[in-house]
């Protein structure tokens, strides 16, 4: 299904802050790894963008009407992934396709947006205990898959954003905070029975550092706070770092890139990085609130929490002020599903935005034809 594309609405302040935000990434990655793992991420880059110019001449109202069968075929890749999937230090997580691999609980994240809000959209009289009970459903189920993997990182993701879009479709105030009492009571099973030993550690060498013995658990945060220490205000120069160059910081052109930003081009260059990410979300907000068709508005705020958060945590991990969960910096870390996500739902926030004017009458024909 198609439909006609208002150009008028191309977001070009988001598209240069995207830009910017994807040249700065490259040049760390090359800095943090090698020529080959430049070269993949350009790779992914050059496919990301042709993701993201193709669905823009997708009506975003396909995927909602195919919401619940992409679903169900990414459900089945997670189910499939833990049987046959490969194993990389010890995490099951990818299928291997050639010389790349593939991470399905990256699309899940999408997916639940998509689907969250095809359930969710228009109920004008708020939300039910049925409404409620079925979208925890839908986020759990793929939650507990993405924890056996273990993927503690992107499972986590998908719990704000279950609340942001259970608070933008209009549930209580008293049933949200039912929802938040829940959670936090039922967490001492959640620590016995789903999380790792090596998960407790980080979780414990965040919370009580000084109580920590094992020194791997805390070496990771150890490492990331001496790279931005040595960083200073104006920084080493560009693949001058020494906890980079070194191979002190782990996992430094994934997960700590921020890190080696901050070792590299010091404090004030990182909080630019950081400012361009708070204008993304900012312009992302802007145009959920002036979307009129609902799952448009629910979709947007749903993907605009997805990268808010992935920032949050990658960001706040470097900075040893969050649990080191495995989360990757938008647009910025090395990972092709990563980078191929994030151009994904960009797409859809700029879909969203360039039907806004038309959405109405899109809105008509798609019932008459569903």
């Amino acid at each position: 299904m198609s439909s006609k594309v208002n150009l008028r609405n191309f977001d070009w302040l988001i598209f240069l802050i995207l830009c910017t935000i994807l040249t700065i990434g490259v040049f760390f990655v090359w800095s943090a790894s090698s020529e080959r793992f430049l070269f993949k991420q350009i790779i992914w880059v050059v496919m990301g963008f042709t993701l993201f110019f193709t669905l823009l001449y997708f009506d975003y109202l396909s995927f909602e009407h195919y919401a619940y069968i992409i679903y169900a075929s990414v459900l089945f890749l997670l189910i499939l992934l833990l049987g046959v999937g490969g194993s990389v230090k010890g995490s099951q997580r990818w299928f291997s396709i050639g010389s790349f691999s593939v991470q399905p609980s990256e699309f899940m994240k999408i997916t639940l947006v998509l689907t969250l809000a095809r359930f969710l959209r228009y109920k004008k009289y708020g939300l039910g205990l049925f409404d409620i009970g079925i979208s925890l459903l839908l986020a759990f189920i793929p939650m507990a898959l993405i924890m056996k993997q273990p993927d503690l990182g992107t499972a986590l993701i998908l719990v704000p954003i279950l609340f942001s879009i259970l608070y933008a479709a209009g549930i209580r105030l008293s049933y949200l905070l039912i929802l938040i009492g829940t959670g936090l009571a039922i967490s001492p099973l959640f620590w016995m029975f789903m999380l790792k030993s090596y998960q407790k550690l980080r979780i414990i060498g965040f919370l009580w550092p000084e109580k920590t013995t094992d020194w791997g658990a805390g070496y990771h945060r150890l490492q990331s706070l001496i790279a931005i220490g040595s960083g200073g205000l104006f920084g080493t120069g560009w693949g001058n770092g020494t906890q980079n160059q070194m191979k002190f910081l782990p996992e430094r052109h994934t997960d700590f890139i921020f890190a080696v930003i901050a070792e590299e081009w010091g404090f004030l260059r990182a909080c630019l990085v950081l400012l361009l990410y708070i204008a993304f979300v900012a312009c992302g907000i802007g145009i959920a609130r002036n979307t009129r068709d609902p799952y448009g508005r629910l979709v947007v705020i749903g993907l605009v929490t997805m990268f808010a958060t992935q920032t949050v945590v990658n960001v706040g991990m470097t900075l040893g002020v969050a649990p080191i969960v495995g989360v990757t910096l938008p647009f910025i870390s090395y990972g092709g599903s990563s980078m191929l996500t994030s151009f994904v739902a960009l797409s859809i926030i700029f879909n969203v935005k360039m039907r806004s004017k038309i959405d109405l009458a899109s809105r008509r024909l798609y019932e008459m034809r569903y």
